[in-house]
């Protein structure tokens, strides 16, 4: 009985911490401005560095943000395997929250938002950073 018990215990724990952020290191391909060229975002953009996620806010304001954690996941979609990424970050009050997207590394590199997934973000060239 008590052996029953422990492991629904440890069951429900792991489903509880299935998508808890863990530590980690950002990936150096995520590292750089990404930008989508759908027009309602025109004027917006998201930054991801090692230690801090920018969010451009328009109007040439944006929102500096300390990651605190990240987690990586391997996901199957359609028989295609994808990689589904959770930055988390905390606002000043020190709310948590979670950014998931996932990374396509083909063509340069993509971001679409989990739960926009038919808009494609896009790395900035260097070349266009300094223009």
């Amino acid at each position: 009985m008590k052996l029953k018990k422990v492991w629904m215990i440890i069951s429900c724990l792991m489903a509880l911490s299935a998508f808890q952020c863990g530590r980690g290191t950002v990936p150096e391909d995520l590292i750089g401005v990404w930008e989508t060229k759908s027009p309602a975002y025109a004027d917006r953009f998201f930054e991801i560095q090692a230690k801090e996620i920018i969010f451009g806010t328009g109007e040439g304001r944006f929102d500096v943000y300390p990651i605190t954690k990240i987690r990586i996941e391997k996901e199957k979609e359609n028989q295609k395997q994808k990689t589904l990424y959770l930055i988390c970050y905390k606002n000043i009050e020190g709310k948590v929250y979670k950014f998931f997207f996932y990374y396509d590394s083909a063509n340069q590199g993509t971001i679409r938002f989990k739960n926009q997934k038919e808009m494609v973000w896009t790395k900035k060239s260097l070349s266009s950073a300094s223009n």
